[in-house]
């Protein structure tokens, strides 16, 4: 994001369909579950998984696996900062794609060199395109193109928790210190028995 803030580009986000499944489980790997709600017999039984399923911790696993080797087949590097973003310089233009288990953005100096991979990879996992980037998990991102500048707020995050705990009708507070109070290092405890 801050590359895209510092050159002026866009952001496409995207959304990888049904990341888990049919997500093969490793040769030799055993992994055994109960019988989910509704699905019980007369007797207890544990089964056996064959295929990998929603929220098991190995699926993001097995899925982050296979865009790996689909990136590194259409020419993408993992950086070597964050495994969970991948760059491919084409000739002289840069694509960089970020991802968050099926979330994904890609931005770079070319539009229509993001437009084709994006259709490159819609070609090898389903994807449903998003437009470009106005929310990242939960996040909303605001730009200012003349600018240059990228505002992250979790306002709405903010107001379902203050909903959520009959807080709507609060008064706000700049801080939460009493105003007009000037603290010290001497107003803080000196030992543990002081901070009691």
């Amino acid at each position: 994001m801050a590359l895209m803030a510092c050159f002026g580009w866009k952001l496409e986000v995207f959304n990888f369909n049904v990341v888990y499944l049919n997500r093969e489980l490793d040769e030799g790997e055993e992994i055994y579950m109960q019988e989910p709600p509704g699905y019980e017999s007369l007797r207890e039984f544990i089964k056996l998984l064959l295929k990998v399923l929603y929220r098991l911790k190995q699926a993001a696993v097995k899925w982050y696996r296979v865009l790996c080797r689909t990136l590194i087949d259409l020419g993408f590097c993992v950086s070597s900062a964050d495994p969970s973003v991948f760059y491919a310089r084409i000739s002289k233009h840069l694509l960089v794609l970020m991802v968050h288990v099926d979330d994904c953005g890609m931005t770079g100096n070319l539009p229509k060199l993001i437009a084709l991979y994006k259709h490159k990879l819609n070609n090898r996992h389903m994807l449903t395109e998003l437009g470009p980037m106005n929310w990242l998990l939960g996040i909303k991102v605001t730009h200012n193109w003349k600018a240059r500048t990228i505002s992250l707020s979790q306002t709405t995050f903010i107001e379902s928790i203050i909903a959520r705990f009959s807080l709507t009708d609060a008064k706000a507070h700049a801080t939460p210190m009493i105003p007009a109070v000037t603290y010290s290092k001497d107003d803080s405890p000196k030992n543990q028995a002081d901070a009691a």
